[in-house]
Protein backbone atom coordinates (compact mmCIF):
# COMPACT_ATOMS: atom_id res chain seq x y z
CA UNK A 1 0.00 0.00 0.00
CA UNK A 2 1.39 3.12 -1.28
CA UNK A 3 0.12 6.14 0.94
CA UNK A 4 0.16 9.51 0.12
CA UNK A 5 1.57 12.23 1.95
CA UNK A 6 -0.77 15.05 0.91
CA UNK A 7 -3.89 13.08 2.38
CA UNK A 8 -2.75 13.17 5.66
CA UNK A 9 -1.96 17.20 5.62
CA UNK A 10 -6.09 17.58 5.62
CA UNK A 11 -7.16 15.78 8.58
CA UNK A 12 -7.00 18.07 11.67
CA UNK A 13 -9.22 21.31 11.75
CA UNK A 14 -7.03 24.74 12.35
CA UNK A 15 -6.06 25.60 15.84
CA UNK A 16 -6.11 29.47 16.30
CA UNK A 17 -4.23 29.39 19.48
CA UNK A 18 -1.83 32.16 19.41
CA UNK A 19 0.43 31.68 22.42
CA UNK A 20 0.36 28.15 21.25
CA UNK A 21 1.90 29.53 18.17
CA UNK A 22 4.34 31.48 19.50
CA UNK A 23 5.72 28.89 21.57
CA UNK A 24 6.27 26.47 18.55
CA UNK A 25 7.33 28.99 16.57
CA UNK A 26 10.80 29.54 19.05
CA UNK A 27 10.48 25.60 19.04
CA UNK A 28 10.76 25.47 22.87
CA UNK A 29 9.82 22.57 24.37
CA UNK A 30 10.21 23.25 27.98
CA UNK A 31 7.70 26.09 27.23
CA UNK A 32 5.07 23.90 25.78
CA UNK A 33 5.78 21.69 28.31
CA UNK A 34 4.48 24.25 30.86
CA UNK A 35 1.49 25.36 28.88
CA UNK A 36 0.22 21.83 29.18
CA UNK A 37 0.76 21.85 32.79
CA UNK A 38 -0.90 24.96 33.47
CA UNK A 39 -4.22 23.36 31.69
CA UNK A 40 -3.78 26.25 28.36
CA UNK A 41 -3.82 24.04 25.56
CA UNK A 42 -4.05 20.28 24.91
CA UNK A 43 -1.40 18.19 23.18
CA UNK A 44 -4.19 17.85 20.17
CA UNK A 45 -3.77 21.31 20.07
CA UNK A 46 0.01 21.28 19.68
CA UNK A 47 -0.64 18.17 16.67
CA UNK A 48 -3.08 20.21 15.11
CA UNK A 49 -0.98 23.50 15.03
CA UNK A 50 2.11 21.20 13.79
CA UNK A 51 0.08 19.59 10.95
CA UNK A 52 -0.79 23.72 9.93
CA UNK A 53 2.90 24.41 10.09
CA UNK A 54 3.53 21.62 7.33
CA UNK A 55 1.05 22.72 5.24
CA UNK A 56 1.76 26.56 5.44
CA UNK A 57 5.81 25.46 5.33
CA UNK A 58 6.64 27.62 8.29
CA UNK A 59 8.30 24.95 10.12
CA UNK A 60 10.70 22.21 8.86
CA UNK A 61 10.12 18.79 8.66
CA UNK A 62 13.33 18.26 11.24
CA UNK A 63 12.38 21.18 13.65
CA UNK A 64 8.70 19.24 14.03
CA UNK A 65 10.24 15.95 14.25
CA UNK A 66 12.57 17.17 16.73
CA UNK A 67 9.60 18.31 18.87
CA UNK A 68 7.57 15.19 18.51
CA UNK A 69 10.78 13.09 19.54
CA UNK A 70 12.19 14.67 22.39
CA UNK A 71 9.30 16.45 23.93
CA UNK A 72 7.93 14.50 27.50
CA UNK A 73 4.45 15.12 26.39
CA UNK A 74 3.87 13.17 23.60
CA UNK A 75 6.14 10.02 25.61
CA UNK A 76 3.30 10.22 28.67
CA UNK A 77 0.66 9.37 25.86
CA UNK A 78 0.98 5.66 27.21
CA UNK A 79 0.69 2.34 25.34
CA UNK A 80 -1.98 2.77 22.55
CA UNK A 81 -2.38 -1.22 22.66
CA UNK A 82 -3.08 -1.24 26.65
CA UNK A 83 -5.20 1.81 26.18
CA UNK A 84 -7.02 -0.41 23.90
CA UNK A 85 -7.68 -3.03 26.62
CA UNK A 86 -9.28 -0.61 28.92
CA UNK A 87 -11.90 1.05 26.10
CA UNK A 88 -12.55 -2.73 25.38
CA UNK A 89 -13.16 -3.48 29.13
CA UNK A 90 -14.96 -0.39 29.51
CA UNK A 91 -17.39 -0.25 26.22
CA UNK A 92 -18.12 -4.15 27.80
CA UNK A 93 -21.59 -2.40 29.54
CA UNK A 94 -22.63 0.16 26.99
CA UNK A 95 -25.72 -1.30 24.75
CA UNK A 96 -24.95 1.31 21.94
CA UNK A 97 -21.06 0.56 21.80
CA UNK A 98 -21.28 -3.30 21.72
CA UNK A 99 -21.49 -3.51 18.40
CA UNK A 100 -17.71 -1.94 18.09
CA UNK A 101 -16.19 -4.22 20.79
CA UNK A 102 -15.41 -7.82 18.05
CA UNK A 103 -13.83 -5.22 16.05
CA UNK A 104 -11.47 -4.31 18.99
CA UNK A 105 -11.25 -7.81 19.82
CA UNK A 106 -10.28 -8.67 16.77
CA UNK A 107 -7.59 -5.81 16.04
CA UNK A 108 -6.10 -6.79 19.54
CA UNK A 109 -4.09 -10.09 18.58
CA UNK A 110 -1.78 -11.69 21.13
CA UNK A 111 1.78 -11.83 20.15
CA UNK A 112 1.98 -15.37 20.25
CA UNK A 113 -1.02 -15.96 18.05
CA UNK A 114 0.90 -13.66 14.86
CA UNK A 115 2.38 -14.24 11.72
CA UNK A 116 3.56 -12.63 8.97
CA UNK A 117 0.57 -11.66 7.53
CA UNK A 118 -1.97 -11.12 9.95
CA UNK A 119 0.88 -8.12 11.25
CA UNK A 120 0.96 -6.67 7.69
CA UNK A 121 -2.77 -6.41 8.29
CA UNK A 122 -2.60 -5.01 11.47
CA UNK A 123 0.27 -2.07 10.33
CA UNK A 124 -2.08 -1.33 7.74
CA UNK A 125 -5.33 -1.12 9.91
CA UNK A 126 -3.56 0.89 12.86
CA UNK A 127 -5.22 3.85 11.83
CA UNK A 128 -2.26 5.63 10.65
CA UNK A 129 -2.76 5.27 7.42
CA UNK A 130 -6.36 5.54 7.21
CA UNK A 131 -6.95 9.20 5.36
CA UNK A 132 -4.67 7.98 2.71
CA UNK A 133 -6.83 5.25 2.14
CA UNK A 134 -9.50 6.95 1.67
CA UNK A 135 -7.48 9.49 -0.63
CA UNK A 136 -6.13 7.45 -3.19
CA UNK A 137 -8.61 5.42 -5.48
CA UNK A 138 -8.30 1.83 -5.80
CA UNK A 139 -6.35 2.25 -9.15
CA UNK A 140 -4.17 4.58 -8.68
CA UNK A 141 -1.61 2.78 -8.11
CA UNK A 142 -1.81 0.32 -11.54
CA UNK A 143 -2.46 3.63 -13.20
CA UNK A 144 0.96 5.10 -12.04
CA UNK A 145 2.99 2.03 -13.01
CA UNK A 146 1.74 1.56 -16.19
CA UNK A 147 2.23 5.38 -16.84
CA UNK A 148 5.85 4.62 -15.56
CA UNK A 149 6.57 1.82 -17.85
CA UNK A 150 4.81 3.65 -20.64
CA UNK A 151 7.35 7.18 -20.45
CA UNK A 152 10.47 3.91 -19.98
CA UNK A 153 9.83 2.54 -23.19
CA UNK A 154 8.33 5.43 -25.95
CA UNK A 155 11.86 6.13 -27.31
CA UNK A 156 12.00 2.04 -27.86
CA UNK A 157 11.21 1.25 -31.54
CA UNK A 158 10.58 -3.01 -31.32
CA UNK A 159 7.80 -4.84 -32.11
CA UNK A 160 8.15 -6.16 -28.64
CA UNK A 161 8.40 -2.45 -26.88
CA UNK A 162 5.02 -2.10 -29.33
CA UNK A 163 3.33 -4.87 -27.91
CA UNK A 164 3.90 -3.43 -24.12
CA UNK A 165 2.20 -0.24 -25.60
CA UNK A 166 -0.55 -2.06 -26.67
CA UNK A 167 -1.25 -4.02 -23.82
CA UNK A 168 -0.62 -0.70 -21.31
CA UNK A 169 -3.42 1.24 -23.80
CA UNK A 170 -5.57 -1.27 -23.18
CA UNK A 171 -5.17 -1.68 -19.75
CA UNK A 172 -5.09 2.42 -18.97
CA UNK A 173 -8.49 2.12 -20.95
CA UNK A 174 -10.17 -0.34 -18.12
CA UNK A 175 -8.43 0.88 -15.23
CA UNK A 176 -9.79 4.80 -15.81
CA UNK A 177 -13.42 3.27 -16.92
CA UNK A 178 -14.39 1.41 -14.01
CA UNK A 179 -17.79 1.25 -15.05
CA UNK A 180 -16.72 -1.34 -18.19
CA UNK A 181 -13.76 -2.86 -15.74
CA UNK A 182 -13.92 -6.89 -15.97
CA UNK A 183 -11.51 -7.93 -13.23
CA UNK A 184 -10.70 -11.39 -14.36
CA UNK A 185 -9.63 -9.77 -18.04
CA UNK A 186 -8.02 -6.80 -16.27
CA UNK A 187 -5.65 -9.78 -13.52
CA UNK A 188 -5.48 -11.64 -17.47
CA UNK A 189 -4.07 -8.44 -19.19
CA UNK A 190 -1.35 -7.81 -16.58
CA UNK A 191 -0.08 -11.74 -16.50
CA UNK A 192 -0.07 -11.00 -20.13
CA UNK A 193 2.10 -7.83 -19.34
CA UNK A 194 4.52 -9.19 -17.50
CA UNK A 195 5.27 -11.46 -19.77
CA UNK A 196 5.48 -9.17 -22.62
CA UNK A 197 7.42 -6.83 -20.31
CA UNK A 198 10.50 -9.86 -19.53
CA UNK A 199 10.35 -10.44 -23.32
CA UNK A 200 11.28 -6.59 -24.25
CA UNK A 201 13.84 -7.22 -21.09
CA UNK A 202 15.48 -9.53 -22.92
CA UNK A 203 15.22 -8.36 -26.36
CA UNK A 204 17.49 -5.09 -25.26
CA UNK A 205 20.43 -8.02 -25.60
CA UNK A 206 22.24 -8.00 -27.85
CA UNK A 207 22.01 -11.49 -30.05
CA UNK A 208 25.88 -12.21 -29.09
CA UNK A 209 24.93 -11.06 -24.77
CA UNK A 210 21.67 -12.40 -24.63
CA UNK A 211 22.19 -16.22 -23.70
CA UNK A 212 24.94 -14.77 -21.52
CA UNK A 213 22.78 -12.24 -20.10
CA UNK A 214 20.40 -15.57 -19.14
CA UNK A 215 23.17 -17.28 -17.94
CA UNK A 216 24.34 -14.97 -15.38
CA UNK A 217 20.72 -14.42 -14.13
CA UNK A 218 20.29 -18.15 -12.93
CA UNK A 219 23.83 -18.37 -11.51
CA UNK A 220 23.03 -15.63 -9.37
CA UNK A 221 19.36 -16.76 -8.30
CA UNK A 222 21.58 -19.99 -7.27
CA UNK A 223 24.39 -17.94 -5.43
CA UNK A 224 21.02 -16.15 -3.32
CA UNK A 225 19.74 -20.16 -2.83
CA UNK A 226 23.12 -21.34 -1.61
CA UNK A 227 23.71 -18.29 0.70
CA UNK A 228 20.08 -19.19 2.34
CA UNK A 229 21.02 -23.15 2.83
CA UNK A 230 24.73 -22.04 4.09
CA UNK A 231 22.84 -19.74 6.97
CA UNK A 232 20.75 -22.57 7.89
CA UNK A 233 23.38 -25.26 8.00
CA UNK A 234 25.68 -23.11 10.22
CA UNK A 235 22.95 -22.16 12.45
CA UNK A 236 21.33 -25.50 13.07
CA UNK A 237 24.62 -27.17 13.41
CA UNK A 238 25.81 -25.06 16.19
CA UNK A 239 22.60 -24.98 17.94
CA UNK A 240 22.67 -27.62 21.37
CA UNK A 241 19.26 -30.43 21.98
CA UNK A 242 17.84 -29.40 18.26
CA UNK A 243 15.57 -32.09 17.45
CA UNK A 244 17.67 -34.80 15.18
CA UNK A 245 15.73 -35.40 12.12
CA UNK A 246 15.31 -31.08 11.52
CA UNK A 247 18.98 -30.80 11.65
CA UNK A 248 19.76 -33.91 9.48
CA UNK A 249 17.37 -32.52 6.90
CA UNK A 250 19.00 -28.91 6.86
CA UNK A 251 22.24 -30.28 6.81
CA UNK A 252 21.60 -33.44 4.23
CA UNK A 253 24.91 -33.61 2.74
CA UNK A 254 22.74 -34.01 -0.57
CA UNK A 255 22.25 -31.30 -0.86
CA UNK A 256 25.26 -29.43 -0.74
CA UNK A 257 25.99 -32.06 -3.39
CA UNK A 258 23.13 -30.63 -5.26
CA UNK A 259 24.19 -27.27 -5.78
CA UNK A 260 27.66 -27.95 -6.11
CA UNK A 261 26.79 -30.37 -8.87
CA UNK A 262 24.14 -27.31 -10.88
CA UNK A 263 26.66 -24.49 -10.02
CA UNK A 264 29.37 -26.28 -11.92
CA UNK A 265 27.14 -27.46 -14.89
CA UNK A 266 26.10 -23.76 -15.40
CA UNK A 267 29.73 -22.16 -14.96
CA UNK A 268 30.24 -24.85 -17.80
CA UNK A 269 28.01 -23.57 -19.71
CA UNK A 270 28.92 -20.24 -19.33
CA UNK A 271 32.15 -20.76 -20.46
CA UNK A 272 31.11 -22.56 -23.32
CA UNK A 273 28.96 -19.25 -24.18
CA UNK A 274 32.37 -17.05 -23.86
CA UNK A 275 34.63 -19.27 -26.00
CA UNK A 276 31.96 -19.19 -28.76
CA UNK A 277 31.36 -15.66 -28.75
CA UNK A 278 35.09 -13.42 -29.19
CA UNK A 279 32.95 -10.47 -28.74
CA UNK A 280 32.74 -11.96 -24.91
CA UNK A 281 35.88 -13.35 -24.34
CA UNK A 282 37.70 -11.49 -21.42
CA UNK A 283 40.84 -12.20 -20.04
CA UNK A 284 40.00 -12.13 -16.17
CA UNK A 285 36.49 -14.29 -16.69
CA UNK A 286 38.12 -17.94 -18.16
CA UNK A 287 40.69 -18.03 -15.36
CA UNK A 288 37.84 -17.67 -12.65
CA UNK A 289 35.74 -19.98 -13.94
CA UNK A 290 38.67 -22.71 -14.42
CA UNK A 291 39.44 -22.01 -10.85
CA UNK A 292 35.93 -22.56 -9.59
CA UNK A 293 35.61 -25.52 -11.57
CA UNK A 294 38.12 -27.24 -10.01
CA UNK A 295 37.08 -26.60 -6.59
CA UNK A 296 35.71 -29.98 -4.95
CA UNK A 297 33.34 -28.08 -2.87
CA UNK A 298 32.29 -24.03 -3.36
CA UNK A 299 30.97 -24.21 -0.03
CA UNK A 300 34.70 -23.65 1.41
CA UNK A 301 36.25 -20.61 0.73
CA UNK A 302 38.53 -20.62 -1.85
CA UNK A 303 41.52 -18.61 0.04
CA UNK A 304 41.58 -18.40 3.82
CA UNK A 305 41.09 -14.85 5.03
CA UNK A 306 40.94 -13.61 8.47
CA UNK A 307 37.79 -12.42 9.46
CA UNK A 308 38.02 -10.04 12.30
CA UNK A 309 35.27 -10.58 14.49
CA UNK A 310 34.38 -7.11 17.64
CA UNK A 311 33.61 -8.86 20.95
CA UNK A 312 29.87 -6.94 20.47
CA UNK A 313 29.66 -8.83 17.54
CA UNK A 314 27.28 -12.11 17.73
CA UNK A 315 27.49 -13.14 14.19
CA UNK A 316 30.01 -15.06 12.73
CA UNK A 317 28.09 -16.08 9.37
CA UNK A 318 30.80 -16.32 6.51
CA UNK A 319 29.20 -16.55 3.43
CA UNK A 320 31.82 -18.91 1.52
CA UNK A 321 29.77 -19.86 -1.05
CA UNK A 322 29.04 -15.84 -2.60
CA UNK A 323 32.43 -15.35 -1.63
CA UNK A 324 33.86 -17.64 -4.53
CA UNK A 325 30.89 -16.71 -6.71
CA UNK A 326 30.50 -12.90 -6.64
CA UNK A 327 33.96 -11.85 -8.13
CA UNK A 328 32.89 -13.70 -11.29
CA UNK A 329 29.02 -12.22 -11.14
CA UNK A 330 30.49 -9.15 -10.52
CA UNK A 331 33.02 -9.59 -13.60
CA UNK A 332 30.09 -11.05 -16.23
CA UNK A 333 27.57 -8.00 -15.23
CA UNK A 334 30.21 -5.49 -15.89
CA UNK A 335 31.26 -6.68 -19.16
CA UNK A 336 27.66 -7.26 -20.19
CA UNK A 337 27.13 -3.93 -19.16
CA UNK A 338 29.98 -2.75 -21.41
CA UNK A 339 28.89 -4.43 -24.13
CA UNK A 340 25.74 -3.08 -24.19
CA UNK A 341 25.65 0.33 -21.98
CA UNK A 342 22.53 2.27 -23.59
CA UNK A 343 20.13 -0.36 -22.14
CA UNK A 344 21.85 -1.83 -19.09
CA UNK A 345 20.72 1.01 -17.33
CA UNK A 346 16.61 0.20 -18.76
CA UNK A 347 16.75 -3.26 -18.16
CA UNK A 348 17.48 -2.45 -14.40
CA UNK A 349 14.22 -0.16 -14.20
CA UNK A 350 12.61 -2.38 -16.24
CA UNK A 351 12.57 -5.33 -13.87
CA UNK A 352 11.52 -3.43 -10.92
CA UNK A 353 8.43 -2.42 -12.93
CA UNK A 354 8.11 -5.98 -13.59
CA UNK A 355 7.87 -6.66 -9.92
CA UNK A 356 5.86 -3.85 -9.10
CA UNK A 357 2.85 -5.44 -11.59
CA UNK A 358 3.41 -9.13 -10.23
CA UNK A 359 3.00 -7.62 -6.84
CA UNK A 360 0.04 -5.51 -8.20
CA UNK A 361 -1.62 -8.41 -9.64
CA UNK A 362 -1.17 -10.81 -6.47
CA UNK A 363 -2.98 -7.81 -4.91
CA UNK A 364 -5.87 -8.01 -6.74
CA UNK A 365 -6.08 -11.80 -6.54
CA UNK A 366 -6.17 -11.07 -2.72
CA UNK A 367 -8.79 -8.46 -2.80
CA UNK A 368 -10.62 -9.38 -6.02
CA UNK A 369 -13.36 -6.63 -5.19
CA UNK A 370 -10.59 -3.97 -4.84
CA UNK A 371 -12.34 -2.41 -1.82
CA UNK A 372 -10.76 -0.04 0.86
CA UNK A 373 -12.04 -2.24 3.95
CA UNK A 374 -12.96 0.88 6.31
CA UNK A 375 -14.62 -1.14 9.05
CA UNK A 376 -11.34 -3.00 10.14
CA UNK A 377 -9.71 0.24 10.16
CA UNK A 378 -8.74 1.21 13.84
CA UNK A 379 -8.84 5.10 13.54
CA UNK A 380 -12.13 4.66 11.63
CA UNK A 381 -13.92 2.58 14.26
CA UNK A 382 -12.91 5.06 17.12
CA UNK A 383 -14.08 8.39 14.77
CA UNK A 384 -17.45 6.20 14.51
CA UNK A 385 -17.39 5.37 18.52
CA UNK A 386 -16.77 8.87 18.95
CA UNK A 387 -19.84 9.99 16.84
CA UNK A 388 -21.93 7.70 18.89
CA UNK A 389 -20.76 9.64 22.27
CA UNK A 390 -21.07 12.94 20.77
CA UNK A 391 -24.59 13.28 22.05
CA UNK A 392 -24.54 12.04 24.90
CA UNK A 393 -23.46 13.47 28.24
CA UNK A 394 -23.08 11.02 31.32
CA UNK A 395 -20.46 10.45 33.10
CA UNK A 396 -19.47 7.47 31.48
CA UNK A 397 -19.87 8.48 28.04
CA UNK A 398 -17.66 11.10 28.65
CA UNK A 399 -14.96 9.23 30.51
CA UNK A 400 -15.43 6.52 27.26
CA UNK A 401 -15.04 9.86 25.25
CA UNK A 402 -11.89 10.87 26.83
CA UNK A 403 -10.68 7.36 26.22
CA UNK A 404 -11.05 7.40 22.60
CA UNK A 405 -10.00 11.20 22.23
CA UNK A 406 -6.40 9.97 23.77
CA UNK A 407 -6.54 7.43 21.51
CA UNK A 408 -7.07 9.22 18.47
CA UNK A 409 -4.27 12.23 19.25
CA UNK A 410 -1.68 8.71 20.06
CA UNK A 411 -2.92 8.12 16.09
CA UNK A 412 -2.51 11.26 15.29
CA UNK A 413 1.33 11.90 16.70
CA UNK A 414 2.63 8.50 14.73
CA UNK A 415 1.06 9.94 11.70
CA UNK A 416 2.48 13.68 12.10
CA UNK A 417 5.81 11.45 12.89
CA UNK A 418 5.64 9.44 9.88
CA UNK A 419 5.25 12.77 7.66
CA UNK A 420 8.59 14.34 9.13
CA UNK A 421 10.46 11.76 9.81
CA UNK A 422 9.97 10.50 6.11
CA UNK A 423 8.46 7.00 6.86
CA UNK A 424 5.87 4.56 8.40
CA UNK A 425 6.34 5.44 12.23
CA UNK A 426 3.45 2.57 13.83
CA UNK A 427 2.70 1.48 17.16
CA UNK A 428 3.28 -2.08 17.78
CA UNK A 429 -0.59 -3.42 16.83
CA UNK A 430 -0.80 -6.46 18.94
CA UNK A 431 -1.09 -7.15 22.66
CA UNK A 432 1.61 -8.58 24.67
CA UNK A 433 1.81 -8.41 28.66
CA UNK A 434 5.50 -7.69 28.43
CA UNK A 435 5.30 -4.73 26.63
CA UNK A 436 4.71 -0.95 28.50
CA UNK A 437 5.57 0.61 25.18
CA UNK A 438 7.00 0.33 21.28
CA UNK A 439 6.94 1.47 18.24
CA UNK A 440 8.04 0.62 14.24
CA UNK A 441 9.99 2.82 12.26
CA UNK A 442 10.54 1.54 8.93
CA UNK A 443 12.06 3.59 5.64
CA UNK A 444 13.68 2.15 2.57
CA UNK A 445 15.66 3.82 -0.25
CA UNK A 446 15.91 2.96 -4.01
CA UNK A 447 13.79 -0.02 -3.75
CA UNK A 448 17.16 -2.12 -2.66
CA UNK A 449 17.67 -0.99 1.10
CA UNK A 450 14.84 -1.31 3.45
CA UNK A 451 15.45 -0.25 7.13
CA UNK A 452 13.51 -1.18 10.37
CA UNK A 453 13.60 0.32 13.97
CA UNK A 454 11.82 -1.23 16.96
CA UNK A 455 11.91 0.50 19.61
CA UNK A 456 10.44 -1.11 22.90
CA UNK A 457 9.93 -0.44 27.02
CA UNK A 458 9.72 -4.14 28.41
CA UNK A 459 8.56 -4.88 31.70
CA UNK A 460 11.40 -6.86 32.75
CA UNK A 461 14.66 -6.43 30.50
CA UNK A 462 13.43 -2.42 30.11
CA UNK A 463 14.86 -0.35 26.89
CA UNK A 464 15.63 -2.17 24.03
CA UNK A 465 16.02 -0.71 20.75
CA UNK A 466 16.31 -3.15 17.37
CA UNK A 467 18.16 -1.54 14.23
CA UNK A 468 17.09 -3.66 10.72
CA UNK A 469 19.05 -3.16 7.39
CA UNK A 470 17.37 -5.15 5.04
CA UNK A 471 19.82 -5.54 1.50
CA UNK A 472 19.65 -7.85 -1.46
CA UNK A 473 16.26 -8.87 -0.60
CA UNK A 474 16.69 -10.97 2.09
CA UNK A 475 20.48 -10.42 4.01
CA UNK A 476 19.71 -9.09 7.47
CA UNK A 477 22.22 -6.98 9.40
CA UNK A 478 20.86 -6.43 13.13
CA UNK A 479 22.34 -4.18 15.86
CA UNK A 480 20.64 -4.28 19.40
CA UNK A 481 20.78 -1.28 21.88
CA UNK A 482 20.17 -3.23 25.43
CA UNK A 483 19.60 -1.21 28.50
CA UNK A 484 19.36 -4.40 31.45
CA UNK A 485 22.43 -7.18 31.43
CA UNK A 486 20.13 -9.70 32.40
CA UNK A 487 18.48 -9.49 28.76
CA UNK A 488 22.01 -9.20 27.28
CA UNK A 489 22.54 -12.66 28.82
CA UNK A 490 18.92 -14.26 27.67
CA UNK A 491 19.98 -12.44 24.11
CA UNK A 492 22.77 -14.41 23.99
CA UNK A 493 21.63 -17.49 25.24
CA UNK A 494 19.33 -17.98 22.48
CA UNK A 495 21.11 -16.33 20.08
CA UNK A 496 20.66 -19.24 17.54
CA UNK A 497 17.10 -20.15 18.41
CA UNK A 498 16.95 -16.46 16.78
CA UNK A 499 19.22 -17.19 13.45
CA UNK A 500 17.34 -20.44 13.23
CA UNK A 501 13.62 -18.40 13.05
CA UNK A 502 15.22 -15.63 10.55
CA UNK A 503 16.10 -18.65 8.30
CA UNK A 504 12.79 -20.17 8.64
CA UNK A 505 11.67 -17.02 6.98
CA UNK A 506 14.15 -17.04 4.61
CA UNK A 507 16.21 -14.32 5.71
CA UNK A 508 20.21 -14.19 6.27
CA UNK A 509 21.60 -13.01 9.44
CA UNK A 510 24.81 -11.62 8.36
CA UNK A 511 25.60 -9.48 11.22
CA UNK A 512 24.43 -9.32 14.88
CA UNK A 513 25.50 -7.02 17.00
CA UNK A 514 24.81 -5.93 20.74
CA UNK A 515 25.54 -2.80 22.17
CA UNK A 516 25.24 -1.25 25.55
CA UNK A 517 22.35 1.70 25.85
CA UNK A 518 24.18 4.12 28.01
CA UNK A 519 22.02 7.21 28.24
CA UNK A 520 19.09 8.49 26.86
CA UNK A 521 21.31 10.87 24.37
CA UNK A 522 22.19 7.23 22.52
CA UNK A 523 19.34 6.48 21.54
CA UNK A 524 17.50 9.45 20.32
CA UNK A 525 18.02 8.74 16.72
CA UNK A 526 19.84 5.33 16.75
CA UNK A 527 18.47 4.30 13.33
CA UNK A 528 20.06 7.62 11.45
CA UNK A 529 23.05 6.95 12.88
CA UNK A 530 23.07 2.83 12.13
CA UNK A 531 21.57 3.97 7.86
CA UNK A 532 25.19 6.77 8.18
CA UNK A 533 27.26 4.00 9.58
CA UNK A 534 26.37 1.42 7.59
CA UNK A 535 25.08 2.39 4.29
CA UNK A 536 25.68 6.29 4.13
CA UNK A 537 22.41 6.49 1.91
CA UNK A 538 19.87 8.89 1.43
CA UNK A 539 16.36 8.00 2.41
CA UNK A 540 13.29 8.93 -0.37
CA UNK A 541 10.55 10.93 1.55
CA UNK A 542 7.05 9.16 1.86
CA UNK A 543 5.15 7.29 3.60
CA UNK A 544 5.23 3.16 2.11
CA UNK A 545 4.18 0.06 3.68
CA UNK A 546 4.48 -2.99 1.66
CA UNK A 547 1.22 -5.20 2.39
Amino acid sequence: MLVSNNGLLNILLPNDNKVLKDVLKQADTKSLEQMLKNNSTSVNDVLKELFNNIKDGTKSNTTIENILKNSNIFKDLGNVSSNLSNLLENISTDENLQKFKPLIENFLKNIKDLDANSLKEQLKNSGVFLESKLSLNPNTKLENVLTQIQNLIKDINTPQAKQVNELINKLLQTVQNPNIQNQAELTNNLKSLTTSLQNLNNSLNSNQTQNLSNLTTQLNSLVNNATLIESKIENNSSLQNIQTNQLKDVNNPQIKELMNFQTKELLTMIKSDILQSPILQNKNILPMIDNLLKMPDLFIKAENLQNIISSNNLSTFSNNFASNLTPLLETLKENLQSLNPNNSNLQNHLSKLVDKVEHLIQDMINNPKNETKLNDDMKSILLQMQDELASKSDPKSADLAKQIDKLLTQIDYHQLTSLTSNSNYVYLPFFWEMLEDGTIEMKKNDEEKFYCQINLTLKDFGKVDLMLGLYDKNKLDLTIYAQREHFKIELRDNLQKLKIALNNVDLIPVNIKLLDMKDEEKQEQPTQIYMNNAYNQVINSSIDIRV
